[in-house]
């Protein structure tokens, strides 16, 4: 389950003068994502880290049980187990969701929260998640009260985007002297612009990188496309049945950090995430940092990403005209969208450095530890 640490420490220092940090990580979609950038940039030779998955698979007897129960039981059961054998003197969460299922054994260290959405935000965007709010009966006001003292008690709250800091501070009264936004990272120097324009063929490309395709907005995203002159292509990277066409092409073999997947950005002219609902929007950073304009919906994290008419434009969610309007504005202004691709690998230089958020992450943990 655990993955012990790897790396040797520095010369002189042995490995008890090390800092011990357990990393207890959710796995499922972009949190998963998150967790392998994470661990790549985690170096530090004052670290020694142990990485605990989190994934609720049910397992043994309690696959018997009720599924939310089973699924519950899981996720308390390696949280609980990989923070005991790890021994570590910070804990780190990604969610508080494993941070309250692992009780008083994930409190028994100073710890990092750090979140993509609070439960509360989670809520108000229930419907483009499918995600049922919680209510205002029993349960719901203890999972609200273990929230709560998860965040209270935490060292640092920290947030992807500044409307995760905004919620920690306005839905859970936490003070603002414990919350930091550190985004997500993505590796500078694998995702970046083209070396020239000879990686391109001419054409104007726009690139849609999304599993759940309806929920990232792909059919809205259709339909504009459909309005832009037929020398345009469309290019949808998801897990979904996508019909293609002689100017839509559909690839659903690619995984995270692909590198043939990082070469389809350097091709492309315009990043499009027209989303219904969305925590943060890596594949919008990932966009950026490979030099791209972005078209993209003003929700959650996103305007932390798109500045909107200078790395990009943001368009209200599921409004077909404004979406139309911004792609064919940027293929009528091919100096524009080259300025803008320019100014989004700047905003990505200063916001989403993977190895600057990762030692800014290791710096709070430092502090949890009173180092």
């Amino acid at each position: 389950m655990i993955a012990r640490p790897a790396a040797e420490p520095q010369e002189g220092r042995t490995d008890d003068e090390r800092l011990v940090v357990a990393f207890a990580m959710e796995q499922h979609l972009g949190l998963r994502t998150y967790c392998d950038n994470l661990r790549t940039h985690v170096t530090a030779d004052d670290i020694a880290s142990t990485w605990i998955p989190v994934d609720y698979e049910r397992r043994g007897w309690s696959a018997r049980l009720p599924r939310p129960l089973s699924v519950a039981w899981s996720g308390r059961e390696a949280v609980r187990v990989g923070l005991r054998e790890a021994n570590a003197d910070v804990h780190v969460f990604n969610t508080q969701v494993p941070a309250v299922l692992g009780g008083s054994v994930a409190r028994s260290r100073p710890y990092v929260l750090v979140t993509d959405v609070t439960p509360r935000e989670y809520d108000r965007i229930a419907d483009g998640y499918g995600h049922r709010p919680d209510g205002s009966g029993p349960v719901a006001r203890l999972k609200h009260h273990l929230n709560v003292r998860t965040m209270h008690e935490a060292a640092w709250c920290v947030g992807w985007s500044n409307r995760v800091a905004a919620s920690y501070r306005e839905d859970y009264a936490v003070p603002d002297e414990r919350i930091r936004v550190i985004p997500p990272g993505v590796d500078l120097e694998q995702w970046r612009p083209p070396s020239s324009a000879s990686e391109g063929d001419g054409n104007f490309r726009v690139l849609f990188v999304g599993g759940d395709f309806e929920r990232k907005g792909g059919r809205h995203l259709l339909r504009a496309f459909s309005t832009l002159p037929p020398d345009a292509e469309l290019v949808v990277v998801t897990r979904d049945e996508v019909p293609a066409s002689d100017r839509v092409r559909v690839l659903s073999d690619l995984n995270p950090n692909d590198p043939e997947l990082v070469d389809l950005y350097r091709s492309c002219d315009v990043f499009a995430l027209p989303t219904l609902a969305e925590t943060f929007g890596i594949a919008a950073a990932e966009a950026a940092a490979s030099g791209l304009p972005v078209v993209a919906s003003d929700v959650g994290g996103i305007p932390d990403i798109v500045l909107d008419g200078s790395t990009g434009c943001l368009v209200p969610p599921g409004d077909d005209d404004a979406l139309a309007t911004a792609l064919r504005q940027l293929y009528d202004a091919p100096d524009q969208r080259r300025s803008m691709g320019r100014a989004a690998r700047r905003h990505a230089e200063s916001a989403f450095d993977a190895q600057r958020n990762a030692d800014s992450l290791l710096d709070l943990v430092r502090r949890a530890a009173g180092r």
